[in-house]
């Protein structure tokens, strides 16, 4: 079965859906994995990882994802467009000419993961909605999306994904519930595939994020956050759905029904 996963950067896929990812030959396709424009002064998240060049910075980036490949044996494929950080002077991207691209790399897949956008990020909103126009474009109306890792647990895995008591002063769920809400999904945000990682899925998470040291501490990824917090690396979840028409507004795309 030939899959192939849309990242909006290098890093989303691998770290969102490493279980699925991992030893069947996928492909990830990263869409904002451009070089930053000529004399552009470095950005302020390059800066936060300890960068001072961008352009050295997403060549290092480049480096680290196709190490990541190597680990998931996957097959690391790369579209030109500038992410936010470096496009502030420019527009967006058009969501159908985006689309339009994705849809090329798409005609032979099986099975095709897209990000949900949990967290809102403008790139991986754009890289959702063009790929669920580029997937109805291909006829691929069986999709799956995967919770943006480490987006989804901003404020921990809800009570539903981790089987541990709710905090009475710390609601998760209803910020998952209004991040999946905003995607224009029908399906309710409990009918999510809740992968429970087994300890040498976990590993080799960890593994995945290590390689992409450039992020980890701005994630709050490193070796010593995450064994602090274990629980980090305990599940992934995803939502399988068919695409049943996609609207004219750019971020409401109309899906109905988990696939059971």
């Amino acid at each position: 079965m030939a899959i192939v996963a849309v990242s909006p950067h290098l890093d989303d896929a691998a770290l969102s859906a490493s279980v699925r990812l991992h030893d069947v030959g996928a492909t990830v396709l990263t869409v904002f994995a451009g070089m930053p424009p000529p004399g552009l002064t470095t950005s302020l998240w390059d800066r936060l990882t300890g960068a001072s060049d961008s352009a050295l910075r997403q060549a290092e980036r480049l480096a680290e994802d196709a190490a990541v490949m190597s680990l998931l044996s996957a097959r690391g494929s790369y579209l030109d467009e500038r992410e936010w950080q470096y496009r502030k002077a420019d527009p967006a991207p058009d969501v159908d000419q985006l689309a339009a691209r994705l849809a090329d790399h798409l005609t032979s897949a099986d099975e095709l993961w897209l990000p949900a956008a949990i967290g809102r990020h403008p790139d991986h909103v754009l890289a959702r909605d063009a790929g669920l126009r580029a997937a109805a474009a291909t006829g691929h109306l069986d999709i799956t999306l995967y919770a943006d890792f480490p987006y989804v647990i901003s404020y921990g895995w809800p009570s539903w994904v981790s089987g541990q008591p709710a905090d009475p002063y710390l609601d998760s769920e209803a910020w998952l519930a209004e991040e999946f809400a905003a995607a224009g999904l029908d399906a309710p945000v409990r009918s999510a595939e809740v992968i429970t990682l087994t300890s040498a899925q976990r590993a080799a998470k960890a593994e995945i994020i290590a390689a992409y040291r450039t992020q980890a501490s701005a994630l709050g990824l490193t070796a010593a956050a995450l064994a602090r917090e274990p629980a980090k690396l305990a599940y992934e979840l995803c939502w399988r759905l068919s695409v049943v028409a996609v609207s004219a507004a750019p971020a409401r795309l109309s899906l109905v029904g988990a696939l059971g």
